[in-house]
């Protein structure tokens, strides 16, 4: 009896485990957009943020089997656009790594509320790849 309990905690947890890393996924999923033009495969992934006036920081993932990535600096290639259209660099590359045909790295912007809206340029002949999304505006 003692053993079978033992076995339903062991079942138990580990289901609660495997609804949150679906929940992890969905919620990473919600904040991923996509673009596969040019042969190269751009993934954005906002990554959220505990407070208010922390940085924005975004993932930034190439992918390709048939494009050299190496020559792209993503400080040169990633930008926030403003409401007025004017293009703002990042403040800092984070975590970037990878080589060859596949790169990633996180792309920190100043702190941000409301929609944002990411754009990546010249990358595979495709001059502009653009990724949205809406943030709480500030209270």
């Amino acid at each position: 009896m003692k053993n079978a309990r033992i076995c339903l905690s062991w079942a138990g947890a580990l289901g609660i485990l495997m609804v949150l890393a679906v929940n992890a996924i969905a919620a990473d999923s919600a904040l991923s957009r996509e673009d596969r033009q040019g042969g190269v495969t751009v993934t954005a992934t906002l990554l959220p943020s505990v407070a208010a006036d922390e940085p924005l920081r975004v993932k930034v993932v190439l992918d390709t089997h048939s494009v050299g990535l190496d020559d792209l600096a993503f400080e040169r290639i990633v930008a926030l656009r403003t409401a007025d259209g004017s293009d703002v660099p990042p403040v800092a590359i984070e975590a970037a790594k990878g080589s060859g045909h596949h790169r990633e790295a996180v792309v920190v912007f100043e702190a941000k509320r409301g929609p944002v809206l990411i754009v990546v340029k010249n990358v595979a002949g495709v001059a502009e790849r653009s990724f949205s999304w809406e943030l709480p505006s500030a209270r």
